[in-house]
C-alpha cells in the first residue's frame, strides 16, 4: 500500500470517527504504524457493510428531484452538480452517486442554481405559492436558519429513514446548531462544500525559510501554536518593499486577509457567543469577560501595528485575489482562507504548507474551528415537500454513498499533490478535522443578531469601544433571540 494510500486511510478512519463525536486523533494510529497490507480470506457476510442502511429501491415513475442552491463563482458548491464524467476523480463521484440514486428511486436529479443567499427568495416564493418545487434547499448555514426562523423547512429529526446516529451525518453540528432538540438542516457527507469551507492557515514556506521559521510544523504539533506566536512571526516579516515610506497589499507582509479572518480567530478561540441551556435552548453569552478579552486580543492581533494587513481597511484592495498574489509572490508568509481557498493555489509555485487556526493562548488545551457558516451548505426540506418517504430515503442513501465514494475522493484529490504539497500538512487535516465545533452566534445574522458582523466592524476599524458598542446592542439581541426561542418552541412540521 502506497504511503498517501495509508494517509488517507488514516483521515477517512479519523472523519468517521470525528462524525461520531470521537476524541482523536490520539485514537487513531499514526500513518507509519499502520499495518503492512495482507491478503485475508473475507467471507461474503464480512464484506457487508454494517453502516448501509439498507433501504429497499422505489418507484417514483421518473418525476424530477430538485435541489435549489444558493451558490457563487468564486467558492462553487458542487456538491450535487456534475452534468456528465470528466475525468476528475470528485466530480465522477459525484456523478456516479446521482446516478446510483436516479437508478434506484427511478428520479431525475437536476438543480437550480442561484447566487449566495439569493436561493432563499425563490424558496420562500414558492413555499408561500404552495408550490412543491423544490425537494431539498441547500445553503449556508446562516440562510438555512433564516429559512427555519421564516417557517420555510421542516423538521428532520423524526424524519423518514434519516439516521442521525449514522456518521455520515455530522453530529457536532447537528449537537451544536439544534433548539429545543429541532434541526431544520444538517450536514452530511455529501456536504463537501462544507467541508471544503473549513478554515486553515496557509503560509509560504519561502518566506518562512527566509526568517528561520522552519519549525512552524514543530510549533503546531507541540500545542505553542497561539495568537502571541503568530503576532510574533507576522511582526518579523512586515516591512516596506518599495521605499515609499507605507506598507500596502504590494509590500511585504507578515500577515494578510480580508475580515472572514476575524470569524477564524474566534472560532479558533473554541468560545461560543450563544450558549444551550439544559432544555437546549439558546443563551446570550458576549457580556462576559471572557468574551471581552478574546475581542481585544483578535483586534490586537489584526492591528497595522503587529504587522497585520487587513485588505477590507483599505478602498480598491481587492479582499479575495490580493491575498492570494501575496502569497503566491513570496510578499506574505500567512494568509488565512479555507481549504477551497488551498485549492485555487493550485498553480503557485512556490511551496507552501497549511496550519490550524491559533489557540488563544497557552492556557487553551485544543485547537478548534468551526464550518465557515455563510459559505458551507447545509441541507434542508422544504414544507411543500409531501413525499416525506421518498425525500428522507435519497437524503439518507446520498449521505451513505458519499460516505464511501464523493467524500474519500475530495480527501484523496487534496492528498494527491494537487493541492496540499506537503506530508506535514495532513497532520494539520488532522487536527482541523478533529476540532469542529457549532456555534449557533455565527448563524443568526439573518435573524438580527448580527453578533459576528458587529465584531467584524470593530475589528476591521481598530474599535477600542467595542464593550460599550456590544452593551448597546444587547437589548436588540435578546429581543431577536427571544423570537427565535419562540419559534422553535413551536409545534410544526
Amino acid at each position: 500500500m502506497k504511503k498517501n494510500d495509508r494517509i488517507l486511510a488514516t483521515l477517512l478512519a479519523l472523519l468517521t470517527l470525528t462524525a461520531c463525536g470521537a476524541q482523536t486523533p490520539t485514537d487513531v494510529p499514526a500513518a507509519t504504524d499502520l499495518p503492512k497490507e495482507e491478503t485475508i480470506p473475507v467471507t461474503e457476510a464480512e464484506t457487508e457493510d454494517p453502516l448501509d442502511p439498507k433501504l429497499s429501491p422505489s418507484d417514483a415513475e421518473g418525476r424530477t428531484f430538485t435541489f435549489l442552491y444558493g451558490d457563487n463563482e468564486f467558492e462553487p458548491n458542487l456538491d450535487v452538480c456534475a452534468d456528465a464524467e470528466n475525468g476528475e476523480p470528485l466530480n465522477d463521484a459525484i456523478y456516479a452517486r446521482n446516478r446510483a440514486i436516479e437508478e434506484k428511486y427511478n428520479v431525475k436529479i437536476r438543480w437550480d442554481r442561484y447566487s449566495s443567499g439569493g436561493a432563499l427568495g425563490p424558496l420562500g416564493k414558492a413555499v408561500k405559492a404552495g408550490d412543491a418545487a423544490y425537494d431539498v434547499y441547500t445553503e449556508n448555514g446562516v440562510n438555512s436558519f433564516s429559512a427555519a426562523m421564516q417557517g420555510y423547512t421542516q423538521q428532520l429529526n423524526d424524519f423518514p429513514f434519516i439516521d442521525f446516529e449514522k456518521p455520515y451525518w455530522n453530529s457536532g453540528m447537528l449537537a451544536g446548531s439544534s433548539i429545543n432538540y429541532k434541526n431544520y438542516f444538517a450536514y452530511s457527507d455529501m456536504n463537501i462544500h462544507a467541508l471544503g469551507a473549513t478554515p486553515c492557515v496557509l503560509f509560504n514556506k519561502v518566506v518562512a525559510g527566509q526568517y528561520d521559521m522552519n519549525n512552524l510544523y514543530e510549533i503546531v504539533t507541540n500545542g505553542e501554536w497561539t495568537f502571541d506566536k503568530m503576532k510574533e512571526c507576522i511582526k518579523m516579516v512586515t516591512g516596506d518593499l518599495d521605499g515609499d515610506g507605507k506598507v500596502t497589499e504590494k509590500d511585504r507582509l507578515g500577515f494578510i486577509g480580508n475580515t472572514f479572518v476575524i470569524d477564524c480567530f474566534l472560532s479558533g478561540t473554541g468560545y461560543q457567543t450563544i450558549t444551550k441551556d439544559a432544555d437546549d435552548m439558546p443563551v446570550l453569552h458576549v457580556q462576559t469577560e471572557e468574551y471581552f478579552n478574546i475581542v481585544s486580543s483578535i483586534i490586537d492581533l489584526c492591528s497595522f501595528d503587529n504587522g497585520s494587513y487587513i485588505c477590507d481597511r483599505y478602498s480598491g484592495v481587492d479582499r479575495e485575489y490580493a491575498p492570494m498574489e501575496a502569497l503566491a509572490e513570496d510578499r506574505a508568509l500567512f494568509w488565512i482562507a479555507n481549504l477551497k481557498g488551498v485549492e485555487r493555489m493550485r498553480g503557485m509555485e512556490s511551496p507552501f504548507g497549511i496550519l490550524p487556526i491559533p489557540k488563544l493562548n497557552d492556557e487553551q488545551s485544543d485547537y478548534r474551528i468551526h464550518y465557515q457558516a455563510n459559505i458551507g451548505g447545509a441541507m434542508s426540506v422544504p414544507v411543500t415537500v409531501e413525499d416525506r418517504e421518498l425525500t428522507g430515503a435519497i437524503l439518507e442513501d446520498m449521505a451513505y454513498m458519499s460516505s464511501k465514494t464523493v467524500k474519500p475522493a475530495y480527501i484523496d484529490v487534496l492528498l494527491q499533490g494537487k493541492f496540499l504539497r506537503d506530508e506535514e500538512s495532513l497532520v494539520t487535516l488532522e487536527i482541523m478535522f478533529d476540532s469542529y465545533y457549532s456555534d449557533i452566534g455565527f448563524m443568526t445574522g439573518g435573524s438580527g443578531i448580527t453578533v459576528l458582523n458587529d465584531l467584524r466592524d470593530y475589528v476591521a476599524n481598530n474599535r477600542m469601544d467595542f464593550a460599550s458598542k456590544i452593551e448597546k446592542k444587547i437589548k436588540s439581541y435578546e429581543k431577536n433571540l427571544t423570537k427565535i426561542r419562540d419559534t422553535y418552541l413551536q409545534e410544526r412540521e
